[in-house]
């Protein structure tokens, strides 16, 4: 009866904030007695493991903040840019148990999906579709679980990788160790492997799709590849994100947008977005965007001394919240684009701050015209992001300079506003390395924790770039949170971070 409750609980659907982000909005609840039997059920589970990452920003404005603190570039959270929590102090509990629930809507769709007869899909393909789109997913959270809790740098035989679990937790599996590091990976990989054979290129409603699948691992390689040297994984990375590139992209509707404020205001909608987390207008959005998105970022990272007369800022434009690299982050005209006025989250609240707008939206409800609300979004994945990362992996691979920057320049030139000139072709390794990593940052910020990462690989003289934001030296052991307490009592089979214990 436990474990039927369980699982009620986990496939329990909301189903009031992003109807617009599937394409059927699922219906049913069953029980783990009931065996999943119909095209129907298989939809509908899929949509769920979507259902578990949409509603408050555990796996979005928290999360992307908190990699945003750790990095030093803004301090949202004092323990998180110290890298001072531990398991009785801190650390980002709510982000491992959400992780988890999209892990278990995951598995309830792979462990049930095969067992429905092909002849009940009109196309065995999509079955074949369904089944890789889960895995996708579970790859993505497990992928979270590794660069968060467990020490992705570490050589394979560390003790500290994830913990796995392929089945839907019950009361009899919940006790699992952590796997290795090495293991880890292969667990990872081999699921994005199985996913990206069996899904489309891209999906328009913007749903996880093999390149999203194919972005991810390069990532994985790229993070591994430069912390511990390894240059067959650097290799791999920049084979793939060629192809996608050069093969995948072509064949779809992914573009860039002339204009880098359409990007934000047409969310969702924009062409350029790969893979995005989307909640509509409407008066629950505030509860489902999370208190980051829609609160946080417009009192920690924003400016509020404005003109009594103009509404406008004292300073202009001001910092919000930057505390490191504002003589190169500020002058560029990307930042104008991707800060600007915004009305306070509080439904009375008809004053405006300077703040983070292409994450932190106008207004907590929907349905307001003047001034109106804007639509939100989590930008999981951006075209920018590739062409960036491309950059990256011809410097780490030993492009000639003027090959490794010709990337950046290709994604500048697809600007019209603001206009992005070309960078002329850096005198050495070490300044083309600074420019790819301002743009990690100049053109990503807050938006999925890619500034984070690049400040642990990147080095500014001889030493990690997070190091020179902080000013204080770097254990790698202290990236990681603590496993937290909730999960140490129910799996005692699970061992902690040393350093965070």
């Amino acid at each position: 009866m436990k474990s039927k409750i369980i699982i009620s609980l986990l496939i329990s659907i909301i189903i009031s904030s992003c109807s617009n982000f599937l394409d059927e909005t699922p219906r049913h609840l069953w029980s783990v007695n009931e065996a999943m039997t119909t095209r129907d059920k298989a939809i509908h589970s899929v949509n769920g493991i979507y259902y578990r990452i949409c509603p408050g920003d555990n796996l979005n404005g928290a999360l992307n903040v908190a990699l945003t603190s750790k990095s030093g570039i803004i301090n949202f959270a004092a323990a998180d840019f110290n890298l001072s929590y531990t398991q009785n102090s801190g650390g980002n509990s709510a982000v491992w148990s959400s992780l988890f629930s999209v892990v278990n809507a995951a598995n309830l769709a792979i462990n049930g999906i095969p067992g429905i007869s092909d002849v009940a899909f009109p196309d065995p393909i999509e079955k074949i579709q369904l089944i890789s789109e889960a895995k996708i997913l579970r790859a993505w959270m497990n992928a979270i679980q590794l660069w968060h809790y467990g020490y992705w740098y570490a050589e394979d035989d560390s003790p500290y990788g994830i913990i796995f679990r392929p089945d839907v937790t019950n009361a009899q599996n919940t006790a699992l160790p952590r796997v290795t590091v090495g293991e880890s990976y292969e667990l990872i990989l081999k699921d994005l492997d199985e996913g990206i054979a069996g899904m489309p290129a891209f999906n328009t409603n913007k749903k996880a799709s093999a390149i999203f699948g194919k972005a991810l691992k390069v990532k994985l390689l790229l993070n591994r590849g430069t912390l511990r040297n390894n240059t067959a994984d650097l290799q791999a990375a920049l084979s793939l994100v060629n192809e996608i590139l050069n093969t995948d992209i072509p064949a779809t509707p992914i573009k860039m947008e002339s204009d880098m404020k359409e990007t934000f205001a047409k969310s969702w909608d924009s062409n350029e977005h790969i893979f995005v987390r989307y909640l509509e207008d409407g008066a629950s959005r505030t509860t489902n965007g999370g208190y980051w998105t829609t609160y946080g970022i417009g009192q920690v990272g924003a400016y509020t001394n404005l003109n009594p007369q103009t509404g406008l800022p004292l300073i202009d434009p001001p910092p919000c919240g930057l505390r490191y690299g504002t003589d190169w982050i500020i002058p560029d005209p990307r930042y104008k684009i991707v800060t600007g006025l915004a009305r306070k989250a509080e439904t009375w609240d008809d004053t405006y701050c300077y703040t983070w707008t292409k994450i932190y939206r106008k207004g907590s409800i929907g349905g307001r015209q003047e001034p109106i609300d804007e639509k939100y979004a989590t930008y999981y994945l951006r075209l920018p992001e590739l062409y960036i990362i491309q950059a990256e992996l011809l410097a780490r691979t030993g492009a000639p300079l003027a090959n490794a920057i010709a990337p950046i320049n290709v994604m500048r030139s697809k600007r019209t506003n603001p206009v992005l000139p070309a960078i002329p072709v850096p005198t050495s390794l070490d300044e083309l390395y600074d420019i790819i990593f301002q743009e990690y940052v100049k053109e990503l910020l807050l938006e999925n924790g890619s500034e984070f990462f690049a400040s642990v690989r990147f080095q500014k003289n001889g030493h990690p770039y997070i190091e020179a934001i902080k000013g204080f030296s770097l254990e790698y052991e202290r990236l990681q949170w603590p496993i937290p307490n909730a999960e140490l009592l129910v799996n005692p089979a699970a061992e902690q971070n040393p350093l965070q214990k």
